[in-house]
């Protein structure tokens, strides 16, 4: 492996990237011109934390959740909350105007009649007419309406003409109550009328007005709201200098141009003419539309030899459809083929790239975002969401958004601010589960509706629409996000994040690779808790059908391992009330055979279950390689076969336990729709190792533009595949059986650098031995579900090309495994992991306040009680551990500053002290705070409005320091992020911390004293993540002595935290618990699992031979940084 940092351009190699959860496997391998590998140049694992705070590791909570308790919604809140607040102190300070209590009013519509109220002329009791004013301009900023994110606000100082949308709404209410209105009628005049009218006065609440079925059918425009106040004014005598300024103070709004920066790097759409407005987000229900329609825009009807395009209407009608049933039914494309009265077979282009080079896709695309939501356990978000507009909609998703959301403005919408108001604490933790779909797509929400309209009005393509709507030509393609543009999702970024900066490495290093390949397991492009709920579902789903497996064991005296396919023959079986579906005779599980309904044309098969039916002997050996409806309706069925028949049968199949009722009823359909279709399958493509999830789509994406943008010439071939892929390749190769990890030959999760070998197997690979191992797949699954003989284990690939590609694979896969174990051996597998060195990462307190005030006995005695604080007079007795646990720093600079104290002792009781704190003057009886007692030391606490806070594991870094004298010691310092939020322009590593500090009031005595004294070197410094090299043979007693001595390779350990002043947590980086067995309960399990290895900082490094070890993103040690990043080191 080179292990040089210079430059050696120009080398031919290929890539492997592998995604796991919290990993990231890198291989760069050099190949010669037959693709044969030569050595390796990279091979590492990176490990993070998927965005999960580390102190909310069990509830697996981000830092986007956790630094503000579902920071989206509050962020939304307090923007809007901010601004009404500036408001009612405009009106409150500076017009000394009342504010009313809204929710006293009997009716919420008053305001819309105070409204009116105001423009009928003026009202003489100043105390009536400042309550109303306040009333409709309150009113008015909480429903502020639209306004171009580019327009000022000054613009709307000036008269102006009603908007379109008030002339529409003036229209609608006159058509409703029959009556003309004036043509400048205002908003409030408006819908007063409609609101006061006999016909529509009921309940409180109706008629509605917003939503979807309300009167004012959309959002009315700010131009409309300000024109209204200016006549009100003019109606109450107010001068026009005040006017403006009221006007100001309820329409104020960020300006889009300053939220560019908290955009970061969110990009503008490139069409001509569409430069101004930020790409979509594709949660947003604009981009789930296009999406829909781009699709079915690419979709063909088989006329005889011919192929048509969709009619307008058939498209529409095919959107409307499956915005219908979607949420009922999974939706395939033999759905559409029935929708539409033709067979699945002349329904051409599913096998398309879905629009813009994007995916093929295996059903036909539905609105993810409405699935997603409509799924959550919030009851009254999914109402709201099924009665709102698009429009509405699109806010509620932006409000959502963790990356500035897809208007071009950062205003809040009112009406979603008011109903994610409501949201309690438990409501927004399920906001945290909704995976919404992430990223931005190339186009902004002006250009996605004007494209959504033209391919359905005129029935074209994406291509076609672009060309006709804004003039481009068909070679025109949307600039692709940079690989580590943020998505929201904290996992998922920092997959890019790494991603990239290895690339840029890689290639400034070594030039560009000719291939480059990503497998991803199926949590590995996701959030952590996401991944929990699978593998909680997983292991349910698991534990049920043991249940039902054991079940059949003993119904039919089976003993040993039961086989899959024997497991579905049996249910399937279960499941037909044990008759043949074909032509309804009885078999048991000794007389039933397995039947594909539908063949493919190359004489493969589609192993879903859909597919597979249980069928006689008879049956099966008659029908052949044919389709079921077409040998029911030969002639040459034999008696009592016919599609009527079978499809009445399974209408009355018996439900799978552990299976749902939608679920079943899905299968249902999906085995009909099989039975009645007359044509092979198609042949099978082997593309299903291929990855189509939404992000590895994008991760191939954004890569193929990086290089393009470097060199439009050279473009490495991406890949990205499922992570079932690398298993087999490893068994089909015989590599697996010869990769020596830690733990036994083959994959084991107990040796973490299988990340990095996963890596190295993708690496090597290329479409057509994918193709091959789909192939072989699919064979055994077929012969062992049929019971036929096994032969694909000798299956190498179709005669010609892909059999030789195999072969030559195969040959390269070994010289892969034998530089891998040459790795191996040397140690050369470096794990890399961010290390957080920015203050304010995380949050910087729990969240639990604690009273100073514990309980008393009736004689007034304190109860000292865990979670209280203590409180005693400044005059009695204050030993220095107490006083150590004063509530602020300036207190205990104050006390510590007394004439009468002792270091040792504290203060004795003295009815004369007086003390200042902050310039407050504090006599012998008052009160003074402490915060409670613990018995690991002084528990890290910070004084806040109402009580105090515990710190938690707020710690940003540990300094290490030596100690001289008769004996050298080794102590440490842990310190707070709360003491170093005021270093901003300091080195927070270094620059000494004050004696009164939580920081330095929580440390040892010793290391206090030798600060004090000057006997104190500081040699350096660690945060959590660093990774230290230790001298193994130093340890020779106790658990760890017997963890290095089983394995000698774990010189490398990973920091893992400070839970004591003088104590660190360590844990190797080259084992993972995962792999552990169950019942290991030795001295590697405590270490890997339970409480790591904890030593003191004294006996760590005072052992000799520690070194801190810095990373560049390569994997390579970082002895010097021009940038002034961290640098390894020795600590001694």
């Amino acid at each position: 492996m080179i292990t040089s940092s210079e430059n050696v351009p120009g080398i031919r190699y290929r890539v492997g990237i592998d995604v796991g959860l919290k990993s990231i496997g890198f291989c760069a391998v050099e190949v010669d011109r037959n693709d044969q590998p030569v050595r390796l140049l990279n091979s590492m694992v990176f490990i993070h934390d998927a965005g999960v705070d580390p102190n909310e590791i069990k509830a697996a909570k981000s830092r986007k959740l956790t630094a503000g308790v579902a920071r989206r919604t509050r962020r939304l809140y307090r923007t809007r909350h901010q601004r009404l607040v500036n408001l009612d102190r405009v009106l409150s300070s500076e017009f000394g105007w009342p504010l009313p209590d809204f929710s006293s009013f009997k009716y919420p519509t008053e305001p819309w009649h105070v409204r009116a109220r105001l423009l009928e002329g003026y009202i003489s009791d100043e105390g009536k007419r400042e309550e109303a004013l306040s009333i409709a301009l309150r009113h008015i900023a909480r429903h502020r309406g639209w306004r171009n994110p580019y327009a000022k606000v000054e613009t709307l100082l000036q008269p102006a003409e009603p908007s379109d949308f008030l002339n529409g709404l003036n229209e609608r209410i006159s058509t409703a109550l029959k009556r003309t209105f004036p043509a400048d009628a205002t908003p409030g005049q408006l819908v007063d009328a409609y609101l006061a009218h006999r016909d529509y006065v009921k309940a409180p609440g109706t008629p509605k007005l917003r939503g979807p079925e309300g009167i004012l059918a959309g959002k009315l425009h700010q131009s409309d709201n300000a024109e209204e106040i200016r006549r009100i004014c003019d109606a109450q005598k107010i001068a026009p200098s005040e006017r403006d300024r009221l006007i100001r103070a309820v329409f104020e709004a960020k300006s889009p141009k300053g939220s560019a920066k908290e955009r970061g790097l969110v990009g503008y759409d490139e069409l001509p003419g569409q430069g101004k407005h930020v790409r979509a987000e594709k949660a947003h229900p604009a981009f789930q539309k296009f999406r829909i329609v781009s699709v079915l825009a690419n979709l063909r009807i088989r006329e005889g030899r011919e192929e048509r395009p969709l009619t307008p209407d058939e498209l529409a009608g095919l959107v409307d459809f499956i915005d219908q049933v979607s949420l009922k039914q999974e939706v395939t494309w033999q759905d559409l083929a029935d929708n539409l009265g033709i067979e699945r077979s002349d329904l051409r282009g599913t096998a398309k790239a879905s629009f813009d080079g994007g995916p093929v896709l295996r059903n036909p695309p539905t609105d993810v975002t409405t699935e997603k939501i409509m799924a959550c356990k919030v009851k009254w978000l999914k109402e709201w969401w099924k009665n709102a507009d698009d429009e509405q909609r699109g806010y509620f998703v932006d409000a959502f958004s963790n990356s500035g959301g897809s208007e071009d403005g950062t205003d809040v919408n009112d009406e979603v601010a008011e109903l994610l108001e409501q949201a309690t604490e438990e409501d927004q933790l399920e906001f945290e589960k909704i995976a919404l779909p992430q990223g931005r797509a190339a186009y902004s929400l002006d250009s996605l509706r004007r494209l959504t309209l033209r391919m359905l009005s005129e029935g074209v393509d994406l291509h076609t629409a672009r060309r006709i709507e804004f003039k481009v030509g068909d070679d025109w393609k949307p600039a692709v996000e940079p690989i580590g543009a943020p998505t929201g999702n904290p996992a998922v970024d920092r997959v890019l994040k790494q991603v990239s900066r290895w690339l840029h490495a890689a290639t400034e290093r070594w030039g560009e690779p000719t291939v480059i390949n990503i497998e991803h397991a199926r949590d590995g492009l996701g959030s952590e808790k996401v991944a929990r709920e699978l593998m909680r579902d997983n292991e349910k789903r698991r534990k049920a059908n043991a249940a039902a497996v054991a079940d059949m064991a003993q119904q039919l005296g089976l003993s040993g391992k039961v086989h899959r396919s024997d497991q579905i023959r049996y249910f399937a079986l279960q499941r037909q009330n044990c008759q043949c579906l074909y032509c309804g005779a009885p078999i048991t599980y000794t007389t039933a055979e397995m039947d594909h309904i539908v063949p493919r044309a190359d004489g493969s098969s589609t192993n879903d279950r859909s597919n597979l039916a249980a069928v006689c002997r008879t049956c099966n050996h008659k029908k052949g390689k044919i389709p079921f409806a077409a040998w029911a309706s030969s002639g040459k069925a034999n008696e009592g076969v016919s599609l009527t028949g079978a499809l009445e049968r399974v209408a009355m199949w018996e439900r799978d336990n552990g299976m749902s009722p939608k679920q079943f009823k899905q299968l249902q359909r999906e085995v009909k729709a099989r039975l009645k279709s007359r044509k092979p399958d198609e042949e099978f493509d082997g593309r299903s190792m291929e990855s189509v999830a939404w992000m590895a789509v994008e991760l191939r994406t954004r890569i193929e533009g990086f290089y393009r943008s470097r060199n439009e010439e050279f473009v490495p071939s991406v890949g990205v595949y499922r992570g079932q892929l690398t298993a087999e390749a490893r068994k089909a190769s015989g590599f697996e059986n010869r990769v020596n990890l830690i733990g036994g030959r083959g994959k084991t999760r107990f040796d973490r650098r299988h990340h990095a070998m996963d890596a190295l197997v993708i690496a090597l690979m290329n479409p057509s031995v994918s193709r091959t191992l789909a192939l072989r797949l699919n064979m055994r699954d077929a012969q062992r579900l049929t019971g036929v003989e096994e032969t694909w284990k000798n299956f190498y690939g179709k005669p010609g090309e892909a059999s030789q590609r195999f072969e030559s694979w195969r040959e390269s896969m070994l010289r892969g495994v034998e530089l891998f174990n040459i790795a191996l051996s040397e140690n050369a597998i470096p794990f890399v992991e961010n290390i957080r060195l920015r203050v304010g990462s995380s949050v910087i307190h729990d969240a639990t306040v604690h009273s100073f005030c514990p309980p008393k006995t009736p004689d007034g005695e304190q109860i000292i009680t865990k979670g209280c604080g203590e409180q005693h007079t400044l005059g009695s007795a204050l030993p220095v551990e107490l006083i150590d646990r004063a509530e602020t720093p300036a207190l205990w600079t104050a006390l510590t500053r007394c004439p009468d104290f002792d270091p040792k002792k504290g203060l004795p009781e003295n009815h004369a002290r007086i003390i200042s704190v902050n310039g407050t003057r504090v006599g012998p009886s008052d009160l003074l705070n402490f915060f409670e007692f613990s018995n690991e030391g002084i528990k890290a606490c910070l004084k806040v409005r109402g009580g105090y806070v515990e710190l938690g594991s707020s710690i940003h870094h540990a300094r290490i320091y030596r100690i001289d004298g008769k004996k050298t010691a080794y102590a440490m310092v842990r310190v707070f992020q709360v003491d170093l939020m005021r270093m901003k322009h300091q080195d927070v590593f270094t620059t000494p911390l004050k004696p009164s500090s939580i920081s330095m009031r929580t440390a040892e005595p010793k290391i206090r004293k030798a600060l004090a004294d000057g006997t104190a070197t500081q040699i350096g410094w660690l945060v959590r993540g660093d990774e230290l090299a230790v001298e193994t043979g130093a340890y020779s007693e106790g658990k760890i002595a017997q963890v290095m001595e089983q394995y000698p390779e774990l010189k490398h350990w990973k920091v893992a935290g400070f839970p004591e002043p003088k104590k660190i947590k360590m844990r190797p980086y080259l084992l993972s618990k995962e792999g552990l067995d169950d019942d290991e309960q030795g001295p590697i399990r405590t270490v890997l699992d339970i409480k790591g290895w904890i030593t003191t900082v004294h006996k760590l490094f005072g052992a000799g031979g520690v070194r801190v070890i810095r990373r560049n993103c390569l994997g390579e040690e970082r002895n010097c940084s021009s940038a002034s990043l961290p640098v390894s080191m020795l600590l001694e």
